[in-house]
């Protein structure tokens, strides 16, 4: 395994063996011990988002079998391992944060709800039903902002004062299944998971990191029919 995976790996099972699966206080009798544990506090601030589904038992266990000189895993299997964990089952982590970020929302603000795809979404005015998308070949004329999670801007027409016409199909695919949501003068909110945003791929002109969940606020402004 290279030396950055394995430098990587030691540093997440300090921070896991010091935590929560610990009941007995530790007792710094040395200077080495102090600085052991400052290590360990340090390194848990530093890391604690890394990665919420570790098994921290089993991170623990790896720890004390390196110490031992006894791995269950050779190198090569421990280095296809932690590939596999890193470039593959990160959909299945990516899946997990952002089911549970949603929730949480939804739990806050009751006035959130979710479709079938994961869309999260409130309507604030729903505009008129009489007037609303039919097919992906419509033209519309929208205002919005997007922002990423931490809350920076990723695109905008809204402090411009601008709108952006547009054929439906050449939005996102969460935002065409929002902006279906309301009628002509709609204006609404809604939350679109990464794969419903721009996916494992990203946008890079707008600079949205791969598996990036966006919020969005969208004003419905016309409708042209086709």
């Amino acid at each position: 395994m290279k030396k950055s995976l394995i430098t990587i790996f030691i540093l997440l099972v300090l921070v896991s063996c010091g935590g929560k699966s610990t009941t007995v206080k530790p007792t710094m009798q040395t200077s080495a011990d102090s600085m052991s544990y400052v290590m360990g506090l340090n390194l848990g601030r530093n890391l604690a988002g890394i990665d919420s589904l570790l098994n921290v038992d089993m991170v623990c266990e790896g720890l004390r079998d390196a110490y031992n000189g006894q791995p269950k895993l050779n190198d090569e299997v421990a280095r296809a391992a932690y590939l596999k964990y890193m470039n593959y089952d990160i959909y299945e982590r990516v899946k997990h944060f952002e089911n549970q970020f949603l929730e949480d929302l939804r739990r806050q603000d009751r006035k959130f709800v979710a479709t079938h795809s994961g869309l999260t979404y409130k309507i604030a005015d729903i505009g008129d039903m009489k007037s609303v998308i039919r097919n992906n070949r419509d033209t519309i004329r929208i205002r919005y902002r997007a922002l990423d999670q931490a809350g920076n801007v990723v695109d905008t027409t809204y402090y411009r004062g601008d709108t952006l016409r547009l054929a439906v199909g050449d939005m996102t695919r969460g935002v065409i299944e929002a902006a279906k949501l309301i009628g002509k003068g709609g204006h609404m909110e809604a939350w679109l998971p990464s794969a419903l945003a721009f996916g494992s791929a990203g946008c890079d002109s707008l600079n949205v990191a791969p598996n990036t969940m966006l919020y969005y606020e969208l004003w419905l402004i016309d409708i042209e029919k086709r």
